[in-house]
């Protein structure tokens, strides 16, 4: 068993995991990370070490503004050559990256 495993695993499947060691009390009452934490330790399996996450979705307001500016500019450009389907998407992608700009801050 690992820890993946037992992160896949039902609050009710770990509860029954965790009453098989008789000295653990206040099953009943956990919740499911404090079950996998005592299972870890009780188990001896290694926690792997989470990854901080990239902030690949996170840009800064200026970086938002100027990219907003440039789709408004292709989508102008798509409009005068009267490719429909193209300008819907940059529009699409314009709204998009607008209610990102107003939920940043």
């Amino acid at each position: 068993m690992d820890y993946h495993e037992l992160e896949n695993m039902t609050v009710m499947r770990l509860r029954e995991e965790a009453k098989k060691f008789s000295d653990l009390k206040g099953v009943a009452g956990m919740k499911k990370e404090e079950l996998i934490h005592v299972l870890v330790e009780r188990l001896g399996i290694a926690v792997p070490e989470k990854k901080p996450r990239a902030a690949s979705g996170q840009m800064s307001k200026p970086a938002l503004k100027k990219k907003i500016a440039e789709l408004r500019a292709a989508e102008d450009a798509a409009r005068s050559e009267h490719d429909r389907g193209k300008a819907d998407l940059l529009r699409r992608r314009i709204h998009s990256l607008k209610h990102r700009l107003r939920k940043s801050t």
